[in-house]
């Protein structure tokens, strides 16, 4: 009968253990997992405006609207002078090469600094709806055209090579001022300036741009480092020969930038 007793006595206790066990087990989990509510309209609506692509990207990881401020005008020389890009929006490409956009007096100017001391060369990818303009600077400039096509986009116009002035004397600045009057854009070809370094200067009429961008090195010049990093389009496919007829893009993938009104 003890023994009974006993035996009903440790499965008791056993059961109340078990419990007590079971509830400490749920209590850390319960508070590990709640997050305060917000107590202020401010506190729950606050959101700090993006400076860079990475935090400008939404939870689903597509690019948002990346902000590009007023800036003073930079020399168009190929060199990112110091200070001259203070202020501007940076982002990276794929391989940490620097990129800074900044605006001023109906221009956007967009600055390249690679992260090796090879000389580079660099396209811009324009989405203009039904066309897409490529702004390329290496040892001359040229703009192609490509229109909308069906499911893809074929080229309109090839790129034909001005430019290739070197240095910044009063003849290759007047060949690129007249270049910008007639491409409504404009760059130092890459022998000017820094080997390294590239910039443009865009002119806009809209306040919102959806843009891409690549870079080639002269150790390498099929292999493409894209902006945005994710860029997997046409932008970064090679082009042995030249351009082909007929790319592929996808500019709702590529990165939208906000400019100041213009007017």
């Amino acid at each position: 009968m003890r023994t009974r007793i006993s035996l009903r006595i440790l499965a008791l206790l056993f059961l109340v253990v078990t419990a007590a066990c079971e509830g400490q087990d749920s209590a850390p989990i319960a508070v590990a997992t709640a997050s305060p509510a917000p107590t202020t309209l401010a506190e729950a609506t606050e959101t700090p405006s993006p400076t860079t692509l990475a935090e400008a990207l939404d939870p689903a990881g597509v690019p948002a609207i990346l902000s590009v401020p007023v800036g003073v005008p930079p020399t168009i020389d190929g060199t990112l002078s110091p200070g001259e890009w203070d202020g501007a929006t940076m982002d990276s490409f794929a391989d940490g090469s620097e990129l800074f956009l900044m605006y001023a007096d109906g221009y956007l100017y967009m600055g390249i600094r690679s992260v090796t001391p090879e000389m580079i060369v660099g396209n811009i990818f324009v989405d203009g709806g039904d066309e897409i303009a490529i702004l390329h600077a290496s040892a001359a400039l040229g703009t192609a055209l490509y229109a909308k096509r069906g499911d893809g986009w074929a080229q309109t116009l090839a790129f034909a090579w001005r430019c290739r002035k070197t240095g910044n004397g009063e003849a290759a600045r007047a060949e690129r001022d007249a270049f910008l009057g007639e491409e409504d854009w404009v760059a130092a070809n890459s022998r000017t300036g820094t080997p390294a370094e590239l910039e443009y200067q865009i002119a806009v009429t809209e306040e919102t741009m959806r843009l891409a961008a690549n870079i080639l090195r002269s150790s390498d010049p099929e292999a493409k480092t894209p902006w945005p990093a994710d860029l997997d389009d046409d932008c970064i496919a090679p082009t042995p020969g030249g351009l082909p007829d007929e790319l592929q893009f996808s500019p709702d993938e590529w990165v939208t930038v906000a400019l100041p009104a213009t007017e």
